[in-house]
């Protein structure tokens, strides 16, 4: 018994490395990091993290689904072969958007589950096409909805803990010609969970498990990987104060999702709804914020007194020195400065040493400083808003 679980679960393991979402979600992180790095040189002529940021934010992920996965198999999360499909059609189709909002568990969960009620009605005279669809339709749906709840808690959790760090500083020109600063924040996780698919390796040794049995009495061990996204883009506020409260929202949703699926176990018309809800729901939170942000002044502008702080280059002197993003530079070893210029001008004054006083994000002022060695950064490693020539008009994403 335990060596045919053994054997099993290494299968399931296997099966991991055969399925493209696992490999198409790592190439849309490179993909995700290159382009960053070619806008931070573009704007900046330097870039700020390191280009596989993003591809080991992927990384990290794998753990975590592996330590999940104790909660689906224990409940027993069962998706024929068929809804694996298309999950993961739903989401390569979304991956080549090249926009990772879209991967939101939200999306590819809510569509797909819609999906999985529809397509089983058709028919198309194609035996293969046919016999996919006739899998899809032996979906528990209430079992998918609360893989669905699952994920999105999971998702929300990840975009408190990560997303609001490591964002990008850009630069765009606004419609009135002047320039306005952003931070970007682009995230793509997988996460590998075991499932229960419908087959003939393992029996159930339990009258009570799998706890969301569907009338199969044996079944086979998946690892399969679940793709989630994130996407902010943040002119008038700052990315670790707004970013977390996104996340809350949509932790909040997945609770709210789970209770719906759960309660879809007796009224499967629930599980449907859980659906709809998704969809709608991670698209009015999207939507809450883009709102918010366009009706709000810009925090990321040239001022009339000091300088705003766009962005830290990692083990720079800025960074050593504690320098935030959203902090206000108002005088360099005792020079007032509004502008890039005075600022590199006042830091001439003492090549060895420089004082900064800083205005914080709370409205306080505070003073930093440190020695400056020869290879340093010669604007210490801080990112401002400034004039330039090729900035693109400012988008809605």
């Amino acid at each position: 018994m335990i060596e045919s679980w053994l054997l099993e679960l290494l299968k399931g393991v296997g099966r991991l490395f055969i399925h493209p979402v696992f490999y198409v979600t790592m190439a849309v992180a490179v993909v995700l990091g290159y382009f960053r790095v070619k806008r931070e040189r573009h704007d900046f002529h330097i870039r700020v993290e390191y280009g596989l940021t993003e591809f080991q934010k992927v990384l990290k992920t794998l753990v975590l689904g592996l330590a999940l996965s104790v909660l689906t198999l224990g409940v027993g999360i069962i998706l024929p072969f068929g809804t694996i499909f298309l999950i993961s059609i739903v989401t390569v189709a979304f991956t080549l958007l090249i926009k990772p909002r879209f991967l939101s568990t939200g999306y590819i969960f809510g569509f797909s589950l819609l999906l999985a009620v529809l397509l089983p009605k058709w028919t198309t005279g194609i035996a293969s096409v046919d016999s996919l669809f006739s899998s899809i339709g032996e979906t528990h749906l209430p079992s998918m909805a609360i893989l669905m709840g699952m994920l999105m808690i999971v998702e929300g959790i990840l975009v408190i803990k990560q997303a609001s760090t490591q964002t990008s500083p850009q630069l765009e020109k606004s419609k009135r010609g002047l320039p306005v600063g952003f931070h970007v924040s682009q995230r793509v996780w997988v996460l590998p969970l075991f499932v229960l698919v419908p087959g003939d390796a393992l029996q159930t040794s339990f009258e009570w498990w799998p706890v969301l049995q569907v009338g199969e009495q044996s079944f086979s061990i998946w690892l399969v990987p679940f793709a989630m996204g994130f996407y902010s883009r943040l002119k008038a506020s700052l990315p670790k104060e707004t970013i977390p409260i996104t996340g809350r929202q949509m932790t909040a949703l997945g609770v709210l999702i789970l209770a719906l699926a759960i309660a879809g176990v007796w009224w499967e018309t629930a599980a449907i709804l859980s659906a709809v809800l998704a969809v709608f729901g991670r698209e009015f939170i999207q939507y809450r914020v883009r709102a918010h942000d366009e009706e709000s002044q810009p925090i990321f502008v040239q001022r009339d007194k000091g300088l705003v702080i766009l962005g830290v280059i990692p083990q720079s002197p800025a960074e050593k020195m504690n320098l935030q993003i959203g902090e206000i530079i108002v005088k360099v070893n005792g020079i007032s400065v509004s502008t890039v210029e005075g600022f590199y001008e006042a830091l001439q004054q003492n090549r060895a040493f420089c004082k900064l006083q800083v205005v914080d994000t709370n409205g306080e002022d505070r003073f930093a400083q440190c020695a400056i060695y020869e290879g340093d950064h010669h604007e210490l490693g801080l990112l401002f808003v400034q004039y330039g020539k090729k900035w693109k008009r400012t988008e809605a994403v």
